[in-house]
């Protein structure tokens, strides 16, 4: 049919008809045809093959092959061995009782990091969701299991006990604290398993999980953050749950708990745990200060891991992932480098040196060490494929290839082959030395190391944990900010700024310094108009309203109210004050603006503020730290309250030197904006407390309040002037009640003493409650120490701050502050007793041993005792050289020290100075930058009436203590004045200790110092020439020393048996080595040659000059050496004088890197 046919055909035919037709009838070409036909059969098999071909048959592409793998071994080695009903993990894949928080915190990280990798996954089959909520399920899991422990957990945020710990493992199904015997032994006190807990727990809530549920849990947490802000001064048992070295049960302060404390107080501060859906109901606070000191104490510790210590494994966890405490490279380098040098072998990383785990010589079933075990364990320490994998994983997320290549390839040879999981491969907990092949480890070294089996041991969790995370990592199917999402890998100023946080540290700022602002408040409109006649303008509490100007401690009050739960039975945040950077915030508390003043200007502090001297100095001083150490957003903000005594008598210019430089912009090179409240507050750092209702709150402190002022002081001298300053105590105690009573009730303002001493003689017979007139002894007693404070009677401030058992606020973070540098301190007094601190304390520990190891007679003793400590522990943090040679601060001595010098400058016409010197403050002159001169610090010695050091003022404590510190212009002194000093500072040349430990070397027998033995086993084997613990052993021995001049004979003497052996190396000792019979010796030798008859009196032998070598005790100590080397045939070596070769086996030399220094 014809085209035109059919056409007509058609006309008038329905449509559908119409287009049938020409579907039926028009051909397309035969190839198109064959090609859409083609097409379409492929459409159709793509469609259907998903549905259609079984599951192992279906084609996968590389990347989803390679988690799907990752995923087999992760059901394998970690999901599989999960309790179902605690969500715990164990630490083995054998243990089926035990769950412990460290191994399930990184297992859970890999579950975590697992899911990541599926949530890229366009069709994950529910692994992300299933790997997620296992991760989930873990961390809620300990934080029910700790939730149980709410009574522990009050206790210790107290007192830091370990027997309050929160626990480190539990019951695997249950999740609750073991009743068990062995248990009560075991190292709970873990700061750094916290630590480690809040860090992942951010890390997952800020990658989007739902870990806390409620607002008791946030006060958990919050709580959880008290709990470990005071790790500075908390010794724990550390990562590996031993305490020391020697695994006796003794917890010590480890730098490795420091920097993940560290890292999470950073990760949690002001983070809201509710995700970015949260309130500020659910944000977590942090105590900057709390944050400083661990951070400052962490940094002062490192490259060491703790006192016995030299390196610890630990640390490679610590300044890498996942907690990254440290981004000064320089830090992390010499940390990491020390790690690596002394701990890695073949086969991983040492934990730490003679560590005795998992090794064959090991007794397992006891739960500690016999007293010298550990030396068995040198050089057969096993060694753990782990920590390679931790450095690989650091290194890549730092962006350092070349490292992350070097040990993934290290950690390849290390794996282990076990056909039971999904790969075959498994990374086995560690490499151990066998019992047959110890001997030739330990004298060679080389020999071949075994892997743990897994099959009588079971798969170590943990390693597998990290070796998957590491495997995500190096597939890229996870990428570093999947696992580090709050970029604790960068420097806290390189990092995005994240605006769902509450507050951030924010790391050093680049550049300068910020600005500190600077707010004067004036008691009364009196000082206010005294102060603007010099050109200072300042304000009153009144012209600052509705601002409110609080003391510190009525801002504590508030925040006790944090982290509060009625439900729980939590208690909130201890009673702790705030210190320098926290007082520079500005406060919005019941929606009033609150300006906290800081501690140094509290009326009921510690007497050291009393001092304007003083007070000028820390005002400088904690203006040039919150500059330092502020990290927050906004600039600081800091009150200085000014009352009328504190600008009385000569120190008028020095204050007014002060607000001078305060104007001008720059305080000691810091950058600071002095001017008017208001104008402060829009560049400040507000925080926002909302935590807190007012009816909540008892307060027992009363914000400031404008006074009217009265008479200004005009003088303090003719007010210390008193008609009683020879009366003592004991002139007093003979008086009956009747006549203490009158002299209590008349108060004379003439005779302070005698009223002072009165009212102590009738508090110790009846009270300190009891009244006379109506008012308490203990009250009476408080007034004349405020008086006494007003007009600067420092002896009699100090008799009542004793009585009173004042304190400071300051004492356990300046002791701390000393101990971290490797130093010990010694309190009380040798007529009562002894203490050396080295480790540290609480404060109320301290304050207990202070005042009950003085002599009660003495009340003065326990407060100077504390200036001692503030003063070197700011003398130590900002001249630490000060103290090179100084291993242990013995107060009492010290105390001695300053009254030799005393005596000096009384004695003697030291520099031709008069006692019209002023005592001026070292820092309140125009020149910042200058100490006082040693002539100003004699002149203020020279101008005390009596011959007594409680009456220096603090300042001139202060400044002797540095001149004593610093040795300055000590070639004034005499010979027998500087040996003294130097034995009462229990000064030593800084290689000392080093050289005794090579005389112990050569020492068969030992060697006896003041009556103490020192044997040469086990002391040799079991400790080592680099740790503190060999230095402390020492200083123990030389404690008992009652004169410092003997002390000091004794370590010149060591110091020239030294030389002796050093340059003779065929000389040995086979018989003790008695120092007491060598300097009585020596001593005998000079009286024979001076025809000295009385030989019971060294003292002519101490003031011998060393000038002169025919006539020094140098001399006199060789000769007396040399006759016992001689008479005693000590010479037992063949030696041959051509060839400088001994034929026995010459004395072990040490690494010098490995000395021990106490600089």
């Amino acid at each position: 049919m014809c085209p035109s046919a059919s056409w007509r055909i058609l006309m008038g035919t329905p449509t559908e008809v119409i287009f049938t037709y020409i579907f039926l009838n028009y051909r397309m070409p035969e190839s198109l045809a064959n090609r859409r036909k083609r097409m379409g059969s492929l459409k159709l098999r793509r469609l259907t093959q998903a549905y259609l071909t079984p599951y192992d048959q279906l084609a996968k592409d590389s990347s989803g092959q390679r988690i799907d793998e990752i995923y087999g071994i992760t059901q394998d080695l970690i999901l599989n061995y999960q309790s179902v009903t605690s969500g715990l993990f164990p630490r083995s894949s054998k243990d089926k009782s035990l769950g412990y928080v460290k191994d399930s915190i990184y297992c859970a990280m890999a579950c975590w990091a697992c899911s990541k990798a599926y949530e890229r996954m366009d069709d994950d089959r529910g692994r992300q969701t299933e790997l997620r909520q296992s991760a989930v399920k873990t961390m809620r899991g300990i934080l029910f299991s700790w939730m149980q422990q709410v009574d522990e957990l009050n206790t210790f945020k107290n007192n830091n006990l370990a027997k309050h710990a929160l626990h480190a493992r539990f019951d695997l199904e249950t999740g609750l604290p073991i009743e068990s015997h062995a248990d009560h032994g075991y190292g709970h006190l873990q700061m750094d398993l916290i630590a480690l807990y809040i860090i992942a727990m951010v890390q997952m809530i800020s990658a989007g999980a739902k870990i806390i549920f409620t607002h008791d849990e946030v006060c958990f947490i919050q709580n959880l953050v008290f709990y470990i802000e005071r790790t500075y001064r908390t010794p724990d048992f550390g990562m590996w749950e031993r305490g020391t070295r020697y695994n006796r049960g003794q917890p010590e302060l480890h730098a490795s708990s420091l920097g993940l404390v560290k890292a999470a107080l950073e990760a949690v501060n002001g983070f809201n745990l509710y995700g970015s859906a949260g309130t500020s109901a659910s944000v977590v606070y942090v105590d900057i200060d709390g944050h400083d000191r661990n951070r400052t104490t962490f940094e002062a510790i490192l490259p060491r891991e703790s006192n016995s210590k030299n390196t610890d494994a630990a640390l490679l966890i610590t300044v890498g992932w996942p907690a990254f405490a440290t981004h000064n490279k320089a830090i992390f380098d010499k940390a990491v480098t020390k790690c690596v040098r002394r701990l890695e072998g073949k086969y991983g990383m040492k934990r730490f040196l003679r560590d005795g785990h998992l090794t064959e010589l090991e007794d397992n079933t006891r739960p500690y060490y016999e007293e010298h075990e550990t030396h068995k364990f040198d050089s057969i320490e096993s060694q753990f494929p782990l920590f390679f994998a931790c450095i690989a994983i650091t290194a890549k997320l730092k962006g350092d290839d070349k490292i992350y290549d070097e040990y993934w390839n290290k950690l390849q040879g290390l794996l282990v082959s076990d056909s039971s999981v999904s790969g075959g491969w498994i990374l086995p907990e560690c490499y151990y030395v066998d019992e047959v092949n110890a001997e030739e480890e330990k004298k060679h070294g080389g020999t071949e190391l075994s892997p743990v089996s897994p099959s009588e041991f079971g798969h170590h969790l943990w390693s597998n944990a990290v070796y998957i995370i590491l495997l995500l990592l190096r597939d890229n199917l996870i990428h570093p900010g999947d696992l580090d999402p709050i970029n604790r890998r960068m420097p806290a100023s390189q990092r995005p700024k994240n605006l769902n946080r509450h507050s951030a540290f924010q790391g050093s700022m680049e550049g300068a310094d910020p600005v500190v602002q600077m707010a004067i408040i004036s008691e009364s409109t009196r000082l206010q108009s005294m102060l603007s006649t010099y050109g200072i303008p300042s304000q009153t509490p009144h012209e600052v309203e509705p601002i409110q100007i609080w003391p510190s401690a009525r801002m504590v009050k508030v925040f006790e109210c944090l982290g509060r739960s009625k439900r729980l039975g939590l208690s909130g945040r201890p009673a702790r004050p705030f210190g320098p950077l926290g007082t520079s915030k500005v406060f919005r508390v019941f929606g009033d603006t609150i300006l906290c003043y800081p501690l140094l200007f509290e009326v009921k502090d510690f007497y050291l503020s009393s001092d304007p001297a003083v007070l000028i100095d820390n005002i400088k001083r904690d203006v040039e730290f919150v500059a330092k150490r502020w990290k927050l957003d906004g600039r600081p903000t800091m009150c200085i309250v000014l009352r009328e005594e504190n600008v009385a008598g000569e120190y008028l210019d020095h204050i007014l030197d002060l607000l001078v430089q305060l104007k001008n912009g720059y305080v000691n090179g810091v950058r600071v904006r002095l001017g008017r409240v208001h104008q402060l507050l829009n560049s400040a750092c507000m925080e926002h407390v909302d935590f807190a209702s007012s009816h909540d709150i008892d307060f027992d402190v009363a914000p400031l309040e404008e006074t009217q002022g009265g008479q200004m002081l005009a003088s303090h001298t003719s007010l210390k002037e008193g008609s009683d300053e020879e009366i003592t105590e004991t002139n007093m105690i003979a008086h009956n009640d009747h006549e203490l009573t009158e002299i209590v009730a008349r108060d004379c303002g003439d005779s302070p003493r005698s009223t002072a001493f009165a009212i102590w003689i009738l508090m110790t017979r009846h009270g300190n409650e009891h009244e006379v007139n109506g008012v308490r002894l203990e009250t009476r007693l408080d007034r004349i120490y405020r008086r006494a404070c007003a007009s600067r009677s420092w002896w009699l401030v100090r008799y009542c701050a004793g009585r009173l058992r004042k304190t400071m606020n300051s004492l356990a973070p300046g002791i701390t502050s000393i101990l971290v540098r490797g130093k010990q301190v010694t309190l009380g007094d040798r007529r009562v007793r002894e203490v050396t601190l080295n480790k540290p304390h609480t404060p109320v520990e301290i304050v207990h041993l202070l005042f009950s190891s003085c002599p009660p007679d003495d009340p003065q003793a326990a407060v100077m005792q504390q200036e001692l400590i503030i003063a070197c522990a700011d003398l130590i943090a900002h001249n630490s050289e000060a103290f090179n040679g100084v291993l242990t601060i013995r107060l009492s001595w010290l105390q001695e020290a300053i009254k030799l010098l005393l005596q000096y400058v009384k004695c003697s016409d030291l520099l031709g100075t008069s006692a019209s010197c002023p005592p001026t403050p070292q820092t309140t002159g125009i020149p910042t930058t200058h100490h006082k001169s040693i002539a100003q610090i004699v002149g203020s010695m020279k101008s005390v009436k009596r011959c007594d050091i409680y009456d220096l003022s603090p300042t001139v404590i202060k400044d002797v203590v540095r001149a004593l510190m610093t040795r300055e212009h000590w070639h004034l002194l005499s010979n027998l004045q500087t040996r003294r000093l130097n034995g009462s500072l229990n000064r030593v040349p800084t290689d000392f200790y080093d050289r005794v430990w090579k005389i112990l070397e050569r020492s068969a027998a030992g060697i006896v110092i003041a009556g103490q033995y020192l044997p040469q086993q086990p002391t040799l084997s079991d400790m080592t020439q680099f740790e503190l613990n060999f230095s402390y052993k020492l200083e123990e021995m030389m404690s008992t020393i009652v004169h410092p001049e003997y002390r000091q004979l004794i370590v010149e003497l060591l110091c020239i048996v030294a030389t002796l052996l050093e340059r003779n190396p065929e000389v040995a000792f086979h018989d003790k080595f008695d120092c007491e019979e060598v300097i009585w010796k020596a001593f005998h030798l000079y009286g024979d040659q001076e025809g000295i008859e009385q030989r019971t009196d060294l003292r002519p032998f101490y003031q011998l000059e060393n000038v002169n070598m025919k006539t020094s005790t140098a001399t006199y100590l060789t000769k007396a050496i040399v006759e016992l080397i001689l008479n005693s045939r000590h010479i037992s070596r063949e030696f041959d004088i051509h060839t400088r070769r001994h034929r026995a086996d010459s004395p072990k030399e040490n690494d010098p890197e490995n000395a021990c220094s106490v600089s």
